[in-house]
């Protein structure tokens, strides 16, 4: 069953074909689903984050979704500096490392799709000031932002 709507995904369809000029690969990080139950290593949103990020991705030939085991996976995963799962890794025309931990649902969404153009065009809506301010910087910097569902 699709997540996206056919209404959104139309749209979703639309400003990726006037939009995306560039790659974005998307690393997933997830458990893979195992017959056997261990409360203590399920991941509650793994599933639906995989599939939300599947049928995105199929959007566009433009997007690329690789798929990997926290544990199975763990070098990739030391790699990007990924701890926690559900995580994704994106890779575009941005400098650094874009990481994103949970699913990109609700208000994150219309965010996630932003992200996505941006980092295929290599650009941002950041005025002029602050991206003059980031020039500066000489050490790197780890910057998180927190959301919390409503």
């Amino acid at each position: 069953m699709a997540m996206i709507g056919d209404d959104d995904r139309k749209e979703i369809t639309r400003i990726f074909s006037s939009q995306l000029r560039d790659a974005v690969t998307l690393r997933f990080f997830t458990q893979k689903a195992s017959p056997l139950s261990a409360p203590a290593r399920q991941c509650a949103t793994c599933h639906e984050a995989g599939e939300l990020l599947a049928e995105v991705t199929g959007m566009s030939e433009k997007l690329k979704l690789e798929v990997y085991d926290l544990v199975a996976d763990a070098e990739q995963a030391s790699k990007f500096g990924i701890d926690k799962i559900p995580a994704v890794v994106f890779e575009g025309k941005n400098k650094g490392v874009v990481r994103y931990f949970g699913i990109p649902a609700g208000y994150e969404f219309a965010l996630l799709i932003e992200d996505l153009t941006d980092l295929s065009q290599g650009t941002t809506h950041l005025n002029a000031k602050t991206r003059q301010r980031l020039q500066e910087l000489n050490t790197p910097v780890h910057i998180r932002v927190l959301v919390t569902p409503t």
